[in-house]
């Protein structure tokens, strides 16, 4: 597994958490928390920013 730091997100407290995307699995991780599945980089930045405005992954 080889998880890329591909960005930082925000969350609503303000709190900022570092995103890793790894490409091999599609799995995102943020704050280290696994915030869902996606296929480009783009699609992963998506899945980590819904994750961290509601704990919940959309996939």
């Amino acid at each position: 597994m080889a998880q890329e730091k591909i960005g930082i997100v925000q969350t609503p407290d303000g709190g900022k958490s570092e995103v890793y995307w790894d490409k091999d699995t599609g799995k995102v991780y943020t704050a280290q928390e696994y915030a869902g599945t996606a296929s480009s980089k783009e699609q992963a930045m998506i899945e980590a920013n819904y994750y961290a405005t509601t704990k919940q992954t959309r996939t």
